[in-house]
């Protein structure tokens, strides 16, 4: 079952302390720290913007890029020892948790906090829950947002600090630790029952990270520690240089693993809200609502605009006792691992990334790329091959069609009266260009897989015996889960593509090249027994024709998707992010977006937005 990125100590200390005590248990006052000791790790943060900032490093490198990143950390890390105060176990903290709860307004009482042998802290239902029930509201006063992070002491920096301004997520993790320390926090009984330390690989050990060379994702997960590095040292900069920063409560506090924390926190609990007009999405965080683990179903969590809180309706019947689950989204394990700190197994939307593009160098380039553009695909982009039975998306089979098409047919589609028909037919698997074309297109798929399942260095039977090992840690049970997961997406769908390219002279014999009854479109079929073509020509429908563009790749790209319901209410569903190698992987940079008019607004039933996506330039880091 999922699991969320949690460990059983609470959030370093009690929120609220500060310098000024406060509320909660344990010492929140910094101690260890010396004037030496701040000089050192000065000297320190300058030498790791410097390796964190560099541009990107040649293939093969990256792991010794990250070495060089990890060794400077580390040593900042043993300078920083003392900074801030020891963790407090997270149970301590329920009781006055719930009481804020109830004291504001916070409906909740079908659920309570538990902690499960799979899954770790969840919610469990204390009755019978049905499918569609309302079973949490949270009104948006307990929420922590990027509007409450413009409102507080960090307000005149954000101002000021473009940075800020364009990453909100990185403004909001900087505010959960500025409230942890301010005396008094109106959030700190929140804030205490967050996870100590978290299981992302920004938490592996050395060895640990080790264990996913050979996955897909290995670059994503060392860029996002690249990011999570230089962000530190830019804002660790910051604070001891900026006016803005002299009051802020976290600066004598702002260590490597306070910053990892923060960031941890919102990366793996945010979501979006809309505003209180209704206009614009912010990022926030909902207590409560974010001890939900996942597993798979539907997103089932409103903003009521009315009531001005975020609803959660059980997305199926849960029976007293039982966990309470979320569904989180459409992600890939790869994500959930990179984001929310677990692999799960189950997840019947997992995928792979492959990169494929036409070289520059083929004599055929120019047309192919032009073709592909009248597609909606780049002549070198990402592709996502899937979990399950069908596991190649419309998109990568025009691409294998076009790659593989000799001069006679792109300069026939490029001609064709009926150019978007064609265009959307390359997607179909009851369409070809020709027999020869075709057995080429599943050939290369097939090969360029097994390529790649080959540079994992190890077998899946391999993996699986590994993964039998009992005193394995989480992290590395985590990446060799991964790894096992991608492994068998790729070899599952190898296996198709040669499957595919097996049929085709049965498909030429029965002539199963239907496009529908109401398309039109001259398709050539090779004829067995003359090597001639036939041609069988189909009426071309007005839809056919208004669809044929429509083969754009399915990029999942970030942002919100709205939809107007028939009672008013707007629905707003995160769109899931593909993240690419050359793309930064620490916090997603989140700018507001435009929402609609309505009573309600349907949310992600996600607790962490499944992207790292921002990015700080060279340039805008180096003072």
């Amino acid at each position: 079952m999922g699991k969320k990125s949690k460990r059983d100590r609470g959030a370093g200390g009690s929120a609220g302390g500060g310098k000024g005590g406060g509320s909660g248990g344990g010492n929140t006052k910094p101690n260890g720290r010396n004037k030496k000791d701040v000089r050192d790790v000065m000297v320190l943060v300058n030498e790791l913007l410097q390796k964190a900032s560099s541009p990107g490093v040649p293939p093969g490198k990256e792991l010794e890029e990250h070495m060089s990143i990890r060794e400077v950390v580390e040593r900042i890390r043993r300078k920083q020892e003392g900074w801030t105060p020891d963790p407090v176990p997270r149970e301590e903290c329920f009781p006055v948790f719930l009481k804020w709860l109830q004291d504001n307004d916070v409906k909740s009482d079908a659920v309570t906090i538990e902690k499960f042998e799979v899954g770790g802290y969840g919610l469990k239902a204390v009755q019978d829950i049905k499918a569609e029930e309302l079973f949490i509201t949270i009104p948006r006063k307990l929420m922590l947002t990027t509007e409450t992070a413009r409102e507080s002491s960090l307000g005149p920096l954000i101002k000021k600090d473009r940075i800020l301004q364009v990453m909100a997520n990185v403004s909001l993790a900087l505010h959960v630790l500025c409230e942890k320390y301010t005396s008094n926090s109106f959030w700190a009984p929140y804030i205490n029952i967050f996870p100590g330390t978290y299981t992302t690989p920004l938490y592996f050990e050395e060895g640990e990270m080790l264990h996913l060379q050979g996955s897909l994702n290995f670059s994503d997960v060392l860029n996002q520690y690249k990011s999570i590095a230089r962000q530190y040292a830019y804002f660790y900069k910051l604070f001891q240089t900026q006016p803005e920063a002299t009051g802020l409560p976290l600066k004598e506090c702002f260590t490597f693993d306070e910053y990892r924390w923060a960031v941890s926190t919102v990366m793996t609990r945010q979501n979006q809200v809309p505003t209180g007009d209704g206009r614009h999405l912010i990022t926030a965080l909902i207590p409560m609502w974010d001890m939900c683990n996942h597993s798979n179903g539907e997103f089932s969590t409103e903003f009521n605009l009315g009531s001005d809180s975020a609803e959660c309706l059980a997305m199926r019947d849960f029976p007293t006792d039982s966990q309470v689950y979320i569904f989180y989204g459409m992600r890939s394990n790869a994500e959930f691992l990179i984001h929310n700190g677990f692999v799960y197994p189950e997840n019947v939307h997992d995928r792979v990334n492959i990169k494929l593009g036409v070289s520059k160098n083929d004599s055929l380039f120019a047309m192919k790329a032009e073709v592909l553009s009248r597609a909606g695909i780049h002549a070198s982009t990402t592709f996502q091959v899937h979990c399950g039975k069908d596991p190649i998306p419309p998109e990568l089979l025009v691409f294998l069609r076009v790659f593989t098409m000799v001069e006679g047919d792109l300069r026939e589609l490029l001609t064709s009266e009926h150019q978007s028909a064609y265009l959307s037919c390359l997607g179909r698997l009851d369409c070809m260009v020709t027999q020869e074309q075709e057995t080429k297109a599943w050939a290369f798929l097939e090969t360029r897989l097994s390529l790649l399942i080959r540079s994992y260095r190890t077998s899946i039977k391999d993996v699986e015996t590994e993964l039998q090992a009992p005193d394995m840690t989480y992290h590395t049970r985590a990446a060799l889960q991964l790894k096992l997961a991608e492994m068998q997406i790729l070899s599952n769908a190898a296996e198709y593509a040669k499957t595919q390219r097996d049929k085709i002279p049965q498909l030429i014999e029965e002539k199963i090249l239907q496009l529908a009854a109401d398309v039109a479109l001259t398709v050539k079929v090779s004829d067995d027994l003359d090597g001639e073509f036939v041609e069988e020509v189909l009426e071309l429908s007005e839809d056919e024709e208004e669809l044929g563009t429509d083969q754009k790749a399915d990029a999942h790209a970030e942002g919100t998707d709205l939809e107007v319901s028939n009672d008013g209410n707007a629905a707003v569903s995160h769109a899931e992010e593909s993240k690419s190698p050359e793309k930064d992987s620490g916090l997603e940079s989140s700018s507001e977006r435009e929402s609609v008019d309505g009573d309600a607004i349907k949310m992600n039933g996600a607790t962490v937005e499944a992207n790292g996506e921002a990015s700080i330039s060279e340039k805008e880091l180096k003072n």
